[in-house]
């Protein structure tokens, strides 16, 4: 009689190598065997496109904006990157972001989904949503702190890993220049 994976994983000598026994057998091939915990996937800067506001709702000033650029560094480096910003300005100055962005590295692929935060510098006064919604009003030349998460898809099998793994994207955005940097670490 075959004992079972319990009885298995019961007879490891640590819960280390009890849950190690486990990642193994849930793992997929392309990620058993590798730990991509804080690696690089990409680091790039981008264009905003010109904002298009949707309106002053009462959760803040809604903004589609679409981006483009260049990715400098990682395994996707020399890669175009692209997508819409949905980007929500709050009365606190806070920017809620949900992005569909797309990596284009010509044979290789990847979609990401994006969500994450906009803080603005300490101590800036924000203009009343109205005021930024007035056709011609310009946001200032100030870097914004932007912090979140990403998932990746790819059919690459290179890079099946990215399939299930979270990204951490840390960066900032200047909307008074349009300018986006941007960095992901897989979680």
């Amino acid at each position: 009689m075959h004992p079972s994976i319990i009885d298995l994983t019961a007879d490891c000598a640590t819960e280390h190598e009890r849950d190690m026994t486990m990642n193994d057998i849930n793992a997929t091939p392309a990620t058993r065997s590798t730990n991509h915990t804080g690696e690089l996937i990409y680091r790039f800067e981008a264009q905003l496109g010109e904002p298009f506001p949707v309106g002053v709702f009462d959760d803040g000033i809604r903004f589609h904006n679409n981006f483009d650029g260049r990715i400098s560094d990682g395994p996707f480096a020399g890669a175009r990157i692209y997508g819409l910003d949905e980007f929500k300005l709050r009365p606190d100055g806070v920017g809620e972001v949900v992005a569909p962005e797309a990596i284009d590295a010509g044979n290789v692929r990847a979609s990401v989904h994006v969500r994450g935060y906009v803080v603005p510098p300490d101590g800036l006064e924000m203009p009343p949503l109205e005021a930024i919604a007035t056709p011609g009003f310009e946001f200032p030349d100030l870097d914004f702190r932007f912090t979140g998460s990403a998932t990746l898809a790819t059919t690459s099998p290179e890079f099946t890993w990215l399939n299930s793994t979270i990204a951490i994207l840390e960066g900032t955005v200047n909307m008074g220049t349009g300018t986006i940097k941007v960095e992901a670490r897989a979680a």
